[in-house]
């Protein structure tokens, strides 16, 4: 096992990465979107499987679980990543998760598993996507999710208390695999007390300034440093578009009501102007919930027409966009070739309520072409206060590599850098080297630092684990690069993008805590618990090898 998990680790890391992005930014499989037909897609230990399967079991489980991850819901978040792992790259995690949860499926009969149906409501009750903020499980929240949520992603309950059935089955089969993978309360304690240290010494800076101004290429470096690595130096994909944005006529601000006070108003009693006052706040009051009302009608009015434009239009094929356009009054525009990082200022706006943030433009790049004619056409997509727009990929122009005359200013400073990064480290090592033959010789480190070309040193003190170091003259690993070094030694080079420190640690000192034990058991469990994912991690990626799976619909 222990083999396996180190075999695996890196695959692991990759596929810990790939979920992270895909539940900020929200996977869509659209190689899938109208799979209804019964093809069969994908084989694995020789079954085949079709693409409503593979939509049951794989893309459409994994939205739902991811959106239900983001509610806070640790052990869903888990669950995809662990059957997430061998991804390589957003495209094929649904894939990836389809075959690992077919194979979580048949280890749970042959270990056994079944959870009862009180298992899986208790897991259900449990999740924060249904929870109010006291953690207590709301039927209302629920109900609104089953009927109303989960239908655009072609699921039903029965998807959903599945998916949690196998959330339990692989919890089960992690500490099943994982057992005896503990970690040594000693070395739980050793690590406690190394993160509880304080730390005292001295930092010394070189900054790269300095050797950055010393190197001035000729063309012909520059040349031949860009022949080297042209593939590095590429031009930006290019997109064309035409698009609409849809506006809701919204009713203009009520205007409040003018009063000129009369004779008769001065003359009124206390009780007479405060039910008058009264009157006018209820009036005021009224005014602004019907205004409310009358935006509210007139955005779901707009949120319809765009949702029928969208709908149209897959009906259509993806034909008819002007047309369509015109038939709501809505103004076409049609822009030429541009780059993501250049887009019209129409296309530079925030996204509207999204969890992934960024601009529409982000979207629009991230329309994929495949055989069916809607996938040239965005999703509508809400951005601004109000609105929506909707697009469609009329042309594009891959990035291709720069000729020199396109890429020399930027061959240029890439190589300035390059040197000068070069020049830093080996000036760095060669102070630290004399640094640490004057400290051996008795010279204080200021002296040392000094003789060695360092004019400038600063003393730090009470460096903990949580100590935030200074970012114009100390290294970002401050703690990390101090917490195993000997007292009265340097520690490893800090090499920073455009710094380098070397680091003389004078003392380190364990600050006592009054719930050691409490935090060596929850280091207990915490290790065990990373354990016991890498070892399922592992095993389960064997199991995918072995499976030899077979993508149909590629062939």
């Amino acid at each position: 096992m222990i083999e396996n998990i180190r075999k695996y680790k890196g695959l692991i890391i990759v596929a810990i990465a790939l979920v992270a992005v895909a539940l900020v930014v929200g996977m869509q499989d659209d190689s899938f979107r109208n799979a209804a037909s019964g093809s069969p897609v994908i084989k694995i230990a020789g079954r085949t499987y079709d693409d409503k399967e593979f939509h049951s079991l794989g893309s459409g489980s994994l939205q739902l679980a991811t959106s239900l991850a983001q509610g806070g819901d640790f052990g869903l978040y888990q669950f995809v990543m662990s059957l997430s792992t061998g991804a390589t790259s957003k495209d094929n995690a649904a894939e990836k998760f389809f075959v690992n949860r077919i194979l979580l499926r048949r280890a749970k009969q042959e270990f056994g598993i079944f959870p009862d149906e009180n298992e899986v409501s208790d897991y259900i009750r449990a999740m924060r996507a249904f929870s109010n903020p006291e953690g207590e499980f709301v039927e209302e929240n629920y109900r609104n999710f089953i009927e109303k949520g989960i239908g655009r992603l072609g699921m039903t309950e029965k998807d959903l208390r599945e998916l949690v059935t196998d959330v339990l089955v692989s919890k089960k089969l992690n500490s099943i695999i994982g057992s005896g993978l503990g970690v040594s309360r000693d070395i739980a304690a050793q690590n406690l007390a190394l993160d509880s240290q304080q730390i005292a010494g001295s930092v010394a800076r070189l900054d790269i300034a300095a050797f950055e101004a010393d190197i001035n290429p000729t063309d012909e470096e520059i040349k031949e440093y860009w022949e080297t690595l042209q593939d590095a130096f590429t031009t930006e994909p290019l997109r064309k578009f035409t698009y609409l944005i849809g506006t809701p006529d919204m009713p203009e601000e009520p205007k409040a009501e003018e009063h000129k006070e009369t004779i008769a108003d001065a003359a009124a009693s206390d009780e007479q102007k405060q039910k008058k006052a009264a009157e006018k706040a209820a009036a005021e009051t009224k005014r602004a919930a019907e205004h409310a009302e009358a935006r509210r009608k007139k955005q779901i009015e707009l949120d319809s027409m765009v949702d029928d434009f969208s709908y149209e239009l897959e009906e259509n094929e993806g034909n008819g966009f002007e047309e369509l356009a015109a038939e709501n009054k809505w103004e076409v525009v049609t822009t030429e070739l541009f780059a993501q990082s250049t887009p019209p200022k129409d296309l530079d706006v925030d996204l509207r309520a999204s969890s992934r943030g960024g601009k529409a433009v982000d979207e629009l790049f991230r329309i994929e072409i495949t055989s069916d004619p809607v996938s040239k056409i965005s999703q509508p997509i809400a951005i601004g206060e109000n609105q929506w727009l909707m697009a469609r990929l009329d042309g594009e122009e891959d990035s291709r590599i720069k000729t020199f005359e396109e890429a020399r200013d930027e061959a240029r400073v890439q190589y300035i850098k390059e040197k000068a990064e070069e020049a830093l480290k080996a000036a760095a090592e060669k102070a630290r080297d004399e640094i640490k033959a004057a400290l051996a010789a008795g010279k204080s480190f200021a002296d040392a630092a000094k003789d060695a070309g360092i004019a400038e040193t600063k003393d730090v003190s009470k460096v903990t684990s949580t100590y935030r170091p200074d970012p114009i003259d100390e290294p970002a690993t401050l703690f990390q690069n101090g917490r195993d070094t000997d007292p009265g030694t340097l520690a490893d080079l800090i090499i920073e993008p455009k710094r380098a420190f070397v680091f003389y640690v004078e003392k380190r000192e364990v600050i006592k805590q009054a719930d050691v034990a409490t935090r060596i058991d929850s280091a207990l469990t915490s290790g065990a618990n990373q354990n016991e994912l890498i070892a399922f991690t592992g095993w389960i990626t064997g199991q995918a090898e072995a499976a030899k799976v077979e993508q149909l619909y590629r062939k």
